[in-house]
């Protein structure tokens, strides 16, 4: 006889609060500005390409800029992107100390840990033709585990990077922060990308109102 898998109230897996979809759209909405601002940084505004166009745009109004003015003046440019990716950075982070308090300190329905734990519950108990669901289930959240695992470094390494100046360990850090800040980034976009292709194929076979769920809550 198959154990009973009864619904639990206390962590459901499949309704969204309003906190959680606050700081799901909130979250997504930050990251993708950190990863426009690395976008213009490095591809769109690329400050030793961008030489040579300061100095023929001022050509032509007959001003000659030397090369080390026309990096001056690229400088300038993307110290204003940093700038903006430093902001994008520290309210990130408040999101993410908000996303700790709400697992340490909220109900169960606000804990990621309790839905991750739910589902591992149903995987178990699941008899062997439902199994497979089960797996696709469990297979999502711990995707989702990595990805908190992904922020928090990401958001640890940025605080080490804004503040080294300020902080002599933090200093000594730099570089290693700085290579594997780099990494992550690349890691959650990854994710980003992953999870879109999920939640569309989800929202077009098994699990329908997905994403209605995610903006309006039930």
């Amino acid at each position: 006889m198959n154990p009973t898998l009864a619904p639990t109230a206390e962590a459901p897996t499949h309704d969204y609060t309003a906190p959680l979809r606050v700081w799901h759209w909130g979250n997504a909405v930050l990251v993708s500005g950190q990863l426009l601002t690395i976008l213009f940084q490095r591809v769109i505004v690329n400050a030793r390409s961008a030489v040579p166009e300061f100095q023929a745009t001022m050509s032509r109004e007959h001003i000659v800029l030397s090369e080390k003015q026309a990096r001056s003046l690229t400088h300038i440019i993307s110290e204003r992107i940093w700038e903006w990716h430093i902001y994008i950075g520290l309210t990130l982070a408040a999101f993410w100390l908000l996303r700790v308090g709400l697992e340490l300190r909220g109900p169960s329905e606000l804990r990621f840990s309790a839905r991750l734990l739910e589902v591992a519950r149903r995987y178990r108990l699941a008899p062997a033709a439902d199994k497979g669901d089960a797996s696709q289930a469990l297979f999502a959240k711990s995707t989702y585990a990595l990805f908190y695992a992904f922020l928090t470094v990401m958001v640890g390494t940025g605080l080490i990077l804004t503040y080294h100046n300020d902080v002599a360990l933090f200093d000594q850090w730099e570089h290693t922060a700085e290579e594997i800040h780099n990494v992550t980034m690349y890691l959650i976009l990854s994710f980003f990308v992953v999870h879109l292709v999920g939640v569309v194929w989800a929202e077009v076979t098994k699990d329908r109102g997905l994403i209605s769920r995610m903006v309006g809550g039930r």
